[in-house]
């Protein structure tokens, strides 16, 4: 009996490897090898520094894509979106000949900045609900309303003319074909940054498609800030607001009498 007791143990360890190997193969066969994520990106710049002469400049956005198991990548779409903010729509109204402010709704947090390319027109790439679902797009963007008791048509034409003066101001932008896919494998794409973007964290976001759904993504952070005296200032206007406008208060006070002075001696 005292020999057995060794050898029993020996045969209870093999036969639980024997199990759990037999368990390992076959939730092996069920789950499958792992897919890799099949798009690569980056940025030609990993900051973006405001001076006073600024007045805007080109982002190079560049990467690969890889086959997945159903054949090559189709399409990519690639995404700038600014920092969130809050706006205010105002709606004009001719009344006696007199364009005034009419209904006024305050919308947000949205994005600033919001530029989307892409290498096809994006109705051609996926159904607008694989859209909207990842905000592809201004027209798809959630866009809440405050107060949220709006009709439709008057919802509608809020949106609208809010990405109309967007684009105006080119702080919004789609541009079709823009996303150039080289060889099946690398794509590029060129995003204009005007002089009058906002300052903040901006969020890249890179989609592949396939068959109308999203297989590959990417994200990414780009910095923009004001840097010289131009910091000071902007972060003086933001952060203490009172003190900036009484400074700005004095110093014209201080220009006027400075001027009357010298006049009055001459």
């Amino acid at each position: 009996m005292t020999h057995m007791i060794p050898r029993i143990r020996a045969v209870t360890l093999t036969t639980l490897c024997l199990i759990g190997g037999t368990l390992c193969l076959i939730g092996g066969l069920f789950i499958g090898p792992a897919q890799a994520n099949p798009i690569v990106a980056d940025l030609s710049k990993d900051h973006i520094s405001i001076r006073s002469n600024f007045s805007g400049e080109k982002l190079l956005l560049f990467g690969a894509v890889s086959d997945t198991a159903n054949g090559p990548i189709e399409d990519v779409i690639v995404v700038l979106r600014g920092p969130d903010e809050r706006f205010t729509i105002r709606k004009k109204s001719k009344k006696m000949g007199i364009w005034v402010n009419d209904a006024a709704y305050d919308v947000g947090p949205l994005p600033g900045f919001y530029v989307v390319a892409s290498s096809r027109p994006l109705d051609d790439i996926a159904a607008a609900a694989q859209l909207r679902a990842h905000g592809i797009g201004a027209q798809f963007l959630n866009i809440p309303f405050n107060p949220q008791r709006i009709d439709d048509a008057a919802r509608n034409d809020a949106i609208a003319g809010f990405i109309r003066l967007k684009t105006a101001n080119q702080l919004y932008a789609e541009e079709i074909g823009g996303v150039k896919i080289m060889s099946d494998r690398l794509f590029r794409v060129e995003i204009n940054l005007p002089s009058g973007m906002p300052v903040g964290d901006y969020r890249t976001e890179f989609f592949a498609f396939q068959k109308g759904r999203v297989v590959g993504y990417q994200a990414g952070k780009l910095p923009v800030d004001i840097v010289g005296a131009g910091h000071i200032l902007n972060k003086a206007a933001y952060e203490t607001p009172l003190i900036y406008g009484l400074s700005g208060v004095f110093m014209a006070f201080l220009m006027g009498w400075g001027v009357a002075v010298l006049f009055r001696r001459r």
